[in-house]
């Protein structure tokens, strides 16, 4: 990720620049961005029907499951995060079981591709989601969430 630091304002740019890979979202309007490690970000499209798409800082991790409903290849388009465990959304902070948080029917959200690049295998979207703890019965907002990466094929 780029870090450009503004002269004139002294605030520094965190914002990927239009060639680069990233991954950011804010959880609870919080940034977060994941560790940089090789197996930090997995994004990977299996077959022509499944997007798996993940993000990992410490134990703080969000995955995005997509398994086309249709059956037909991941295209350019949303596709909605719910309940279905075709397509859901999940967030964890720690270890344990319990603080596991996902999409159910009424916490929703959506993850939008934008540019899916066959050739340079490369990948391009937005989401957001909220999801619920039953066990802490409390909710999570994940916003603002974007990414870029290349993906692998499986």
């Amino acid at each position: 990720i780029a870090l450009i630091t503004t002269a004139a304002s002294g605030k520094k740019n965190t914002e990927p620049g239009p060639d680069d890979f990233y991954f950011r979202c804010k959880i609870d309007g919080r940034l977060y961005i994941p560790n940089s490690c090789a197996n930090c970000i997995p994004c990977t499209l299996l077959g022509d029907t499944t997007f798996l798409l993940g993000g990992n800082a410490g134990y703080e991790s969000i995955l995005i499951g997509v398994i086309n409903v249709t059956n037909e290849p991941i295209k350019t388009t949303a596709y909605k995060l719910n309940n279905n465990p075709r397509q859901k959304a999940s967030y964890d902070n720690s270890t344990l079981v319990a603080d596991i948080y996902e999409t159910d029917s009424i916490k929703k959200g959506e993850i939008q591709i934008l540019t899916l690049d066959k050739t340079k295998r490369i990948i391009q979207g937005t989401f957001y989601f909220r999801a619920y703890n039953p066990y802490r019965n409390d909710s999570v907002s994940v916003t603002d969430g974007k990414f870029r990466l290349k993906y692998t094929i499986d």
